[in-house]
């Protein structure tokens, strides 16, 4: 079995090799939190929460639970 920080290393060497627009790694505490992610959604780059407890932010509920919302040709997600 891995290690949390070996399967963390991993998934950030994998997910800046991956993606085209690379990966941004943020905490639940960090004051841009929905900004990151609403970026990474716009523009296709990979986020990762890192040190999360029990619960999360009730505004990424939307994007977990993939609540997106057909607005003519395009999906939207509500964040916040």
């Amino acid at each position: 079995l891995w290690r949390d920080t070996e399967a963390n290393k991993f998934v950030k060497t994998y997910g800046k090799a991956a993606s085209e627009f690379g990966m941004c790694i943020c905490k639940l505490s960090d004051s841009n939190l929905l900004q990151v992610v609403e970026l990474g959604i716009q523009f296709g780059k990979w986020v990762m929460l890192e040190n999360i407890g029990e619960s999360l932010d009730p505004a990424l509920e939307p994007v977990l639970q993939q609540q997106k919302l057909k607005d003519g040709n395009f999906w939207k997600i509500k964040l916040g």
